[in-house]
């Protein structure tokens, strides 16, 4: 007979929230040097070895073989995508796939893009690991060449795993994130213009934007079953307000239903000035239980093989009210609409946060 333990007293939270931020925050650095990760640079290099000693020490086993490691070769250059295994109850079904490009665009630590997200996706993995395992395998997914020159191209490590490197049974779902470790702020042209800006952007920063939800018709009733953790406000959207801007785009143009979570982009955006002290840990904490929650959801839902795609606004308009509450309205008059209540004004809303830089 399995043991009910009791539930997690406050002061039992919050050491470990602390403890998970800690943990988020050693691997970003130890990840994020200044030499940074690019294809083909010693930080390269150094970034594999790291990743792969981090998933021997969370427990994972290797998806292929013996090794984590799943090398490419494209255009005369090599390249290495990660691959570990949590198992699950039912090693038969498809996995559920959490993964986060580890590659930099320059030679710089590139903290937020992307050792944030390959720091949560290793947290995630490590969780499941102590609590239990899942309906079926969790495989971690650590993509290379994700950045300039070989976005989109054939040498980028999301597609190459997909077409190349995936066993015979496929992918069931993917969480794939890019851009969380950093706090939303609004460009200097907009709060120039606020009295008493800092006050009135400052309940913003915590929101994190997730497409996706309109992938599979059963998805968006999945999600809103799963609340949002404290520290993260989640904003849904439709994925081509953005477009396919990082590796979830195999799995959407593959019909796997998946959720892609992002920050978007910031001040720091493919600068030497994204370093890992200015990354918000607590926020990709919370970021992290919540990827918990929806690997765990998802591995329990059997998604029926239907036509794809999803009505989801009725979800996204939830999100938008849930996460902004009472800053709604103000928000809302800043964007130029009168509420986040229907398509039009999402659309425009969508198009005055890209005109903005998010």
């Amino acid at each position: 007979m399995a043991q009910i333990l009791p539930p997690l007293t406050k002061i039992e939270i919050m050491k470990s929230n602390h403890k998970l931020a800690k943990q988020l925050e050693k691997d970003v650095r130890e990840l994020c040097l200044p030499c940074g990760r690019r294809v083909g640079t010693k930080g390269h290099e150094l970034a594999e070895q790291w990743v792969e000693s981090r998933l021997q020490e969370i427990g994972c086993i290797p998806y292929k073989s013996n090794s984590f490691s799943l090398p490419y070769q494209m255009e005369g250059i090599g390249f290495k995508n990660f691959a570990g295994v949590i198992p699950g109850k039912n090693r038969n079904l498809s996995p559920v796939l959490i993964g986060a490009h580890y590659d930099s665009v320059i030679d710089a630590p590139c903290a937020d893009d992307n050792g944030a997200s390959v720091a949560i996706s290793l947290a995630v993995a490590d969780a499941i690991a102590q609590s239990g395992s899942l309906e079926r395998d969790l495989l971690i997914t650590i993509f290379d060449a994700e950045e300039p020159p070989y976005f989109q191209g054939e040498c980028m490590g999301s597609i190459r795993f997909y077409e190349d490197q995936t066993d015979e049974r496929g992918i069931h779902f993917a969480v794939i994130s890019d851009l969380v470790g950093h706090d939303i702020t609004f460009p200097k042209s907009v709060t120039k213009r606020l009295p008493a800006a800092k006050l009135l952007t400052s309940p913003f920063a915590a929101l994190t934007f997730m497409t996706g939800a309109e992938s599979h018709p059963e998805l968006p009733k999945v999600l809103e079953n799963i609340d949002t953790p404290k520290g993260m406000k989640l904003i849904a959207t439709l994925n081509e307000y953005v477009g396919d801007m990082s590796d979830h785009g195999i799995f959407r143009l593959n019909d796997i239903p998946y959720v892609f979570l992002s920050c978007g982009r910031w001040e720091h955006y493919h600068q030497p000035s994204d370093t890992p002290e200015k990354l918000n840990y607590k926020k990709m904490g919370a970021i992290t239980e919540y990827c918990i929650r929806v690997c765990r959801a998802a591995a329990q839902r059997s998604f029926s093989e239907t036509e794809m795609g999803a009505n989801s606004l009725d979800y996204e308009i939830k999100t938008w009210r849930t996460a902004l509450g009472i800053m709604r309205r103000p928000l809302a008059k800043l964007l130029g609409v009168s509420d986040f209540n229907n398509r039009k004004n999402i659309d425009h809303v969508a198009r005055a946060l890209s005109d903005l830089g998010l």
